[in-house]
């Protein structure tokens, strides 16, 4: 029985039938990002001098040596197995880009920076700016501390999660104690348990144990989920009633599960709308009356702005010519700016230093922005 990867613990355990329905995999750009950092970085910490590409550059210089000195001597891309029956953990392998084999029953897992001497620590690189559960709870990280500690005989670990998006950088440790260490082999034999139990319904033809939320945008088994599929179903046939539903569910008792019904109603009817658009690129949909639904093309004119504000300029004047453009920016637009000007020193006291003279004149200020996300009180 082939066991979800270290980096797919994390929706297992919320959903253990994600790891036995049938996978699709999809193409993330940002991964392929993250991916490309993750090498640099890699490189870095080894000095292993390499040409980087200028994006890949600006990022490195942003991460000083005081940021990287807790893996300054780690090992990179160590891949660690643990068997839940057995107990047994064993270090692989290093920079097997995530060619596991083909063992059943094994858990395997990739630290992106580990040590093993003194004492067990694992590192994990995040890249984006998406919400990442922290070390004392990643799944990942927590399965990479047991087997690192099991197969260096260790009775703890410290655990850490690199937090590197564009322009900033701070580490998050947590450190995971003997009975720590054991809860985690608990909950991962359980979990290989739930696994099993969910295989044998699947091959029996039975529905397996389902959990439908935010999670399943990333399960890689979303497109043939049961669930999913006659979720889009009834949002195809009976929209009034799925609204109807959710809605009676909104009491202090049920309204997260309505959320999370919610949640998974927008992710699948925005794929339907993707194989919508995708579909009528191909073969426009008759309406009837002699109309159909694709693509149109049409023309309109674009104004370059650039070029276009010392003309409006010099005909009206700056107030007029502020009146027929848009003129805004933001840290993240101050912040692309510093990048193009170049210049002396990391990016991240570029943008400081800009930051300050623009607080100077009064060009600086606030607002408060409401945004309904999950968030810790």
């Amino acid at each position: 029985m082939r066991l979800p990867t270290a980096s797919r613990l994390g929706l297992a355990l919320t959903c253990p039938a994600s790891a036995v329905l049938p996978p699709v995999y999809t193409r993330w750009e940002a991964g392929e990002d993250g991916q490309a950092k993750h090498e640099a970085l890699a490189r870095r910490v080894g000095e292993v001098v390499q040409e980087e590409t200028p994006e890949i550059k600006a990022w490195l210089d942003d991460i000083d040596d005081e940021t990287l000195a807790p893996i300054s001597r780690s090992a990179t891309e160590v891949t660690f197995s643990w068997r839940p029956d057995t107990g047994e953990a064993r270090r692989v392998g290093d920079h097997l880009e995530r060619a596991y084999p083909e063992d059943d029953g094994v858990f395997f897992g990739t630290a992106d920076y580990s040590e093993l001497d003194a004492f067990v620590q694992v590192a994990d690189l995040k890249t984006g700016n998406g919400d990442v559960e922290p070390p004392s709870r990643n799944a990942q990280l927590r399965f990479l501390a047991l087997a690192a500690a099991r197969y260096a005989g260790a009775d703890r670990a410290r655990v850490g999660i690199l937090h590197a998006p564009e322009g900033r950088t701070w580490w998050e440790w947590a450190d995971l104690d003997a009975f720590a260490l054991e809860e985690v082999a608990v909950e991962l034999r359980r979990l290989a348990d739930r696994i099993s139990y969910a295989r044998r319904d699947v091959a029996a033809g039975r529905m397996p144990r389902l959990t439908v939320g935010e999670h399943c945008k990333w399960c890689r088994a979303r497109h043939g989920c049961p669930a999913r599929v006659a979720m889009a179903q009834r949002l195809a046939g009976e929209p009034e009633t799925v609204v109807r539903d959710l809605k009676a569910l909104l009491t202090p008792e049920t309204a997260a599960l309505a959320l999370a019904r919610w949640s998974a109603a927008k992710d699948a009817l925005k794929e339907v709308g993707a194989a919508l658009y995708a579909y009528a690129k191909e073969s426009p949909i008759p309406l009837g009356n002699g109309r159909v639904w694709g693509p149109v093309e049409s023309k309109r004119a674009v104004i370059d702005a650039a070029k276009a504000w010392p003309v409006l300029v010099s005909l009206w004047g700056p107030d007029a010519a502020r009146a027929a453009m848009t003129l805004e920016t933001s840290k993240a637009g101050v912040g692309r700016g510093v990048a193009a000007a170049g210049g002396e020193g990391a990016k991240a006291a570029r943008l400081r230093a800009a930051m300050e003279a623009l607080e100077a004149v009064g060009a600086v200020g606030t607002k408060t922005v409401t945004e309904y996300e999950a968030h810790e009180p």
